[in-house]
């Protein structure tokens, strides 16, 4: 009888939540992105690219942390506490796997983008890079499309296609990742409609995606235009798209999430406001000091079920949403992918 640790519910836990992630990775992510996905880990000549970069990780990491990152002893002092909050927010409501944090340096600001997914398919070795300084200048809802955009990449497996790209512009990759590079750039250019659906979703206002996608904010440095990045479609492509995505019934089932919530945070605000001002004045010394926290309580509860019943019956996906079928096919027409 073996007296070693019993795995079965940690796996079981694991295997359950790559399942979620992938269903709700279906949920948003554009239908071709996902079938290029799968070909590549199906594909003999997909999977012998993909793993060349894999191999190569390990020691670009290693530069990378040497070179461009904050140290990570100052990087976890660095993060804004209001950042990773925001950060964990926009995680549970994509469903994405938890990245790895890692900041810019200050030398480095200009040379990526704000918000940088790279990694490598295996091993769980997905990176989050973040130009904090720049982030925290931004508005609050750019701040969410830029974040949900960057995690929308890690979710889609995107990781790998960026580590590609900046092996190859810092000639450390071998003919594979090369041949990476050039054969499947086209391809990349799919990948920026699923991370911008994953940023309108996270920061909740179209005005604000497409403000994002006409004027990228971009941080001054050395290099304000990164030539390792993969190609992107023109923003009217983009946008086009985001606009009609905001038209499925994906993004109305996100926005009737949100106005429910802030529903049920008004209720309970209320109630427990309305309470703590008749209770003040009735209150007498000596008497029970549980009845104050105990009555709250019922107050809240009966707020938030006010509010739920309220928010089902005024807040309501409509009729009228486009499926993500109907999303994903008018833009594989226009792109002429058939």
């Amino acid at each position: 009888m073996s007296n070693g640790p019993d795995l079965t519910h940690f796996v079981q836990h694991r295997q359950l939540d790559i399942y979620e992630q992938g269903m709700a990775r279906q949920g948003y992510a554009y239908g071709v992105d996902l079938r290029r996905s799968r070909w590549l880990a199906s594909s003999t000549v997909g999977n012998v690219l993909v793993r060349a970069v894999d191999r190569a990780w390990p020691q670009l990491a290693r530069h990378l942390l040497d070179e461009a990152m904050v140290p990570v002893a100052h990087g976890a002092q660095a993060v804004p506490t209001a950042l990773l909050r925001e950060l964990r927010q926009h995680t549970n409501l994509l469903r994405a796997p938890l990245p790895t944090v890692r900041l810019l340096r200050p030398e480095q600001r200009g040379r990526w983008p704000l918000v940088t997914a790279i990694g490598a398919t295996h091993g769980g070795s997905l990176w989050l890079v973040l130009d904090v300084d720049a982030l925290m200048t931004l508005d609050a809802d750019k701040r969410a499309f830029l974040l949900g955009a960057g995690l929308g990449h890690l979710h889609c497996e995107h990781a790998v296609f960026f580590s590609a790209h900046l092996l190859a512009e810092r000639r450390e990759g071998n003919s594979s990742i090369r041949a990476l590079q050039s054969i499947l750039t086209p391809w990349t250019r799919v990948m920026m409609f699923s991370a911008d659906r994953a940023g309108l979703l996270a920061c909740g206002r179209l005005e604000t995606a497409i403000s994002v996608i006409e004027n990228p904010p971009v941080a001054i440095g050395d290099d304000p235009d990164p030539s390792w990045l993969p190609p992107t479609p023109k923003p009217a492509v983009r946008i086009q798209a985001l606009e009609e995505f905001a038209r499925s019934s994906v993004f109305a089932r996100v926005q009737a999430m949100r106005a429910r919530q802030r529903e049920l945070a008004r209720a309970i605000t209320g109630g427990v406001g309305l309470f703590s001002k008749s209770d003040a004045s009735s209150r007498q010394p000596g008497a029970n000091s549980s009845a104050p926290a105990e009555a709250q309580s019922e107050a809240q509860s009966e707020a938030q079920s006010e509010a739920q019943s309220s928010g089902t019956e005024q807040i309501h996906v409509p009729a009228d949403a486009w499926s993500l079928a109907r999303v994903d096919a008018r833009l594989t027409t226009r792109l002429n992918l058939l």
